[in-house]
Parts: structure tokens; sequence; C-alpha cells
């Protein structure tokens, strides 16, 4: 059966949607695991998860759902196209106003987040977390009688605490130092205990190359990015999606109304 100027209008514009969809998915896939992001999140997420990554996995997986949908909707349309198939066209136009609905919801999220982002990488909490990893890189013994405190048991290996493999990836994967500069780990967190020494940060994937660059404003400046990507991919397709839609539609009314098309 030949196929009319319609039907292959709409079937091309269907592959178009199917062609945004592996895109999209290419993208997300890129930005959640590419450049040691993957390995970053989830050593992050170990570390009671303090810049809340998981909310991003939800959009992640929103963002990847539809442009799924987006893939397999052409195979449906393409077999209702050919087979005339007004139910098909129909159910069609309502898995594509799902996927509208579902790339508004995960933009809007990801917008969200990404203006959240700067309230939870405090740095309160950064210097809390990175706190914890000098502390455990001693072991302390206060002596009452000379009230000192002793250093004992330094280790150059990175301790398997979550803390500590948090910061060692991070400052690793996004190539920073401390929260603001290497100097946080030389006077310690707390200010009151002596910091680490040269070997000691330097097991834990802090470089003097990168030692003003600060892993407070790479983690804003990365999560934040990202996340408006994915925000922006998800509403950019929204007119292909409209148009594929309204001409599956029309294309249904046409084949219950013949008699309006007649010529």
């Amino acid at each position: 059966m030949a196929l009319s100027s319609q039907d292959r209008a709409l079937i091309g514009v269907s592959f178009g949607t199917a062609v945004v969809g592996i895109a999209l998915i290419a993208i997300g896939f890129f930005l959640r695991f590419g450049r040691g992001f993957g390995t970053f999140v989830t050593y992050a997420q170990k570390d009671n998860d303090f810049l809340e990554l998981k909310r991003l996995d939800m959009v992640f997986g929103l963002f990847v759902a539809a442009a799924c949908l987006l893939v397999l909707t052409f195979l449906l349309v393409t077999y209702a196209t050919i087979k005339k198939s007004r139910f098909l066209l129909w159910v069609y136009c309502a898995v594509i106003a799902l996927c509208i609905v579902v790339q508004l919801i995960a933009g809007l999220l990801s917008f969200n987040y990404a203006d959240q982002i700067n309230q939870l990488a405090s740095d309160e909490i950064l210097y809390e977390s990175l706190g914890k990893v000098i502390d455990r890189s001693y072991f302390l013994i206060l002596m009452r009688k000379f009230k000192l405190f002793y250093r004992m048991g330094r280790s150059t290996k990175v301790p398997n605490d979550d803390e500590s493999q948090f910061w060692s990836h991070t400052q690793q994967t996004l190539s920073c130092c401390g929260v603001f500069s290497l100097a946080d780990w030389k006077n310690g967190a707390s200010r009151n205990l002596a910091g680490l020494t040269d070997t000691q940060i330097t097991s834990l994937n802090c470089y003097q190359a990168n030692a003003n660059k600060g892993c407070e404003k790479e983690m804003r400046s990365r999560i934040n990015t990202d996340a408006q990507y994915l925000g922006a991919a998800s509403m950019a397709v929204l007119v292909v999606e409209i148009v594929a839609s309204f001409l599956a539609g029309y294309r249904a009314y046409a084949l219950a109304h013949p008699e309006d098309y007649a010529m």
C-alpha cells in the first residue's frame, strides 16, 4: 500500500524524534558517568550523600526513560502508519504526551537542583568532612600529665572510611585540593590540630599543581553545569515531540473522517 505525503511526513518527523532520543541517551550517560563523574557520585553518596546526588540520579532516570520511549515509539508509529491504524496512532499521541510531561518534570527538577547546589555544597559541611579525614590520619594520645598531644602511627595509606575515599576520589577526579586550597590539609580543618604531612596529602591525590584550586568551587561548577545541561536538553526537544504528536493526531482524525478530506 502506497504511503501518502502525510504518512511520509509523519514517519519522517517520528524518525527525527527517534534520532533525538538516541542523542539524549548518549548525552545523559555522558553527563552522568563521563569524565569521572560516575566515580565522584558513587563516593559522594557514600559520604552521607550531603550533596543529595540521588536527586540528580532521579532526574537522569526520568531523562533516559523518556528518551528510550522516543526511540521505541518510532517503531510504533511506523507500523501504525503502514497499517492505517487509528488506535495505534492515538496510542502514539498519548505516549508522546507522556514523554513531554516526563521531560518537563525532569527539566524543572534539574534546574531546581542546580539552583540549590550552592547551599548543599557549603564550606561548613565540606570542612566537617575534611576534618574527619585529618582526625583519622592520626592516632592521638592525650598526655594529661604534660598536657600535650602526641601524634603516633602516621600513615601514607588512604583510610578505607567513606570520608577519606570521597576526598581521595574527588581530588583526583576534579583535580582540586581541600575545600578552598591545599592549605586546608596543612592547617587542619579544626584549626586546633596540626594538619597532614606532604606525603599524606599527596596520598589523597592533592597535588601542588592544584594547590590553589579548591574542591568546593569545582564541585559546585561541575554539578551545576551538568544539571543545567540535563534540564536544557529535556526542554529543547519538546518542539519536535509536539510536532510529531500533532501530525499523528491529525492523521488519525483523517483516517476516522475520510469524507472531510475527500477531493
